[in-house]
């Protein structure tokens, strides 16, 4: 006859245990080593039949008296009985359902006891409450023109909640130098929470509308100036337009080849994060006049008959 196991090293509890002690302790075994649950079929048998004895007050009296509590081997006859898992765990309709139940949500990846529920108190036995859930966070586009974009402004936009059930107009201020792609977030002006839990956000992506002179870098603007091959080639001073409704003067030194940028400081657009502003950056576009009169004809043929460098030298 092989020896009886010792139940409370099984279940890791001194012998002066309380019987509330013993359960907490085979719960969080039992959700360890169950087989469903990957553990270990004889590691899992080893822990019930612990259980089984040290629950119930007459085994466990036995079992402390005599080392065992099979009746085969005391003088009086006991009963025996399995372990009800549900028992242990709250089945029905205020507790935990069964270890189907249970491994179904293991299987799911969302824990023993699923992810959406606390449980009142220290124990497995209070009620299961919903966990508070934040709300959805809302996503909406805001065309903005490119001034607008520069110089900041107002916007008013509508926007319908779902689960709200009626719409709202919000005043949207475009920060100046807002970039395209750029975030604005509104607390708790998304969808609405659940259980208790606080509303989502209300996020606004700028869209900046293309210009027909300026694009944008970040906070410098780019533009293209066309010069005259005259310009490129004897060098000119060209007065450009600059996206804050003020004029600059620019200097095309003489030689400046085709895609030449030229930069002028500060004249960018405002830097959202930070101080100053970026800087206006000018490429340069050498014109090649589809069409010439006589004269120009003419200067230009005295032009290449006076060259010698061959521009070509292949290819520089």
């Amino acid at each position: 006859m092989s020896a009886t196991p010792d139940y409370y090293k099984t279940l890791g509890v001194p012998r002066t245990a309380t019987a509330d002690e013993i359960k907490k302790a085979f719960r969080k075994l039992a959700r360890t080593h169950h087989p469903d649950a990957g553990g270990d079929e004889a590691k899992f048998k080893e822990i019930n039949e612990a259980y089984e004895v040290l629950s119930d007050d007459k085994k466990r009296k036995l079992y402390d008296q005599y080392g065992t509590a099979n009746e085969n081997h005391i003088p009086q006859g006991w009963g025996g009985g399995a372990v009800n898992v549900e028992d242990i765990f709250g089945g029905g309709a205020g507790g935990f359902g069964s270890w189907a139940d249970i491994l179904e949500s293991i299987r799911h990846g969302e824990g023993a006891f699923g992810s959406d529920w606390d449980f009142n108190g220290s124990g497995f036995g209070g009620a299961r409450q919903p966990r508070p859930r934040k709300g959805q966070d809302m996503n909406v586009t805001l065309n903005v023109t490119f001034d607008e974009a520069f110089s900041g402004a107002e916007k008013r936009v509508t926007v319908r909640v779902p689960g709200r059930g009626e719409s709202e107009t919000l005043t949207v201020k475009i920060p100046a130098g807002a970039v395209d792609g750029g975030r604005l977030r509104f607390k708790g002006k998304g969808g609405p929470g659940e259980n208790g839990g606080a509303s989502g956000d209300l996020l606004i992506t700028t869209k900046i509308d293309e210009h027909p002179y300026y694009s944008r870098k970040g906070a410098d603007v780019l533009m293209d100036v066309p010069v005259s091959v005259a310009e490129a080639a004897l060098g000119a001073s060209v007065v450009v337009p600059t996206p804050d409704g003020t004029k600059v003067r620019v200097k095309v030194p003489a030689g400046t080849q085709d895609d030449t940028v030229l930069t002028v400081r500060g004249k960018g657009a405002p830097k959202v994060k930070g101080e100053g502003s970026g800087d206006l950056k000018i490429a340069v576009k050498v014109l090649v006049p589809k069409e010439m009169n006589e004269g120009q004809k003419k200067a230009m043929e005295d032009y290449l008959a006076a060259t010698t460098e061959d521009v070509r030298s292949w290819a520089q």
